[in-house]
């Protein structure tokens, strides 16, 4: 019996593993590395829950010129989230957000403020494109509810330090100003990111081999 149950905890376990999903993105900033933002995420039962942790720190002259820090915890629902806890240290700034699924709304809470938002909620999850497509995109660092618009680019990949990223090529365009540029393999793996950020400078995301 004792054996039994080792090789059915054995194979309970290989199950749990092949159903998690781990991207890992070296980030850079005008081609200087600064940092990495990682995805997790488990597929359950009629969920997914998603993690998400990214660290960033530009130094300048041996001082860190910026920093930042995000930690998110995700539940997707029918490609709709159902719950999120967010924490973010934005150079000092301390933001939190923190969501539940309520009836047929999303109740989202910050420290500024308390919003229901209606129907299907989705947020900026880089890591399935077809959850992009939407008219509106929750962030989960700040709270706010933007408008958005994902655009399917030529295919064209991203060619940074030497290497190619992903095959087919979208742009998601936020508000009136910001533009991100996404890149994912045939079978829509994300595998590049690419934004202007301040003063023009360019933040890249690629994804990180192994």
């Amino acid at each position: 019996m004792k054996c039994l149950l080792c090789i059915l905890l054995t194979a309970w376990s290989s199950l749990i593993q092949a159903a998690t999903t781990e991207l890992t993105f070296d980030v850079f900033l005008d081609g200087d590395p600064i940092g990495f933002h990682r995805v997790s995420i488990q597929e359950l039962p009629g969920e997914q829950r998603v993690q998400v942790e990214a660290e960033m720190k530009v130094e300048f002259l041996l001082f860190t010129a910026f920093s930042y820090r995000h930690r998110a915890h995700e539940v997707w629902r029918e490609d709709c989230i159902f719950a999120l806890e967010t924490r973010t240290n934005d150079d000092g700034e301390r933001l939190s957000v923190d969501a539940e699924s309520l009836g047929d709304a999303l109740q989202v809470v910050t420290p500024s403020e308390r919003k229901r938002l209606s129907g299907c909620v989705r947020t900026f999850a880089y890591w399935k494109p077809e959850l992009l497509d939407s008219d509106y995109l929750l962030n989960t660092q700040n709270g706010a509810y933007e408008t958005a618009r994902l655009v399917e680019m030529a295919p064209e990949p991203l060619r940074f330090n030497g290497n190619q990223y992903g095959a087919k090529h979208y742009r998601l365009e936020v508000g009136k100003e910001i533009r991100i540029d996404l890149w994912y393999s045939d079978d829509n793996s994300w595998q590049a990111l690419q934004t202007e950020v301040a003063n023009g400078r360019v933040l890249s995301y690629v994804r990180r081999e192994g």
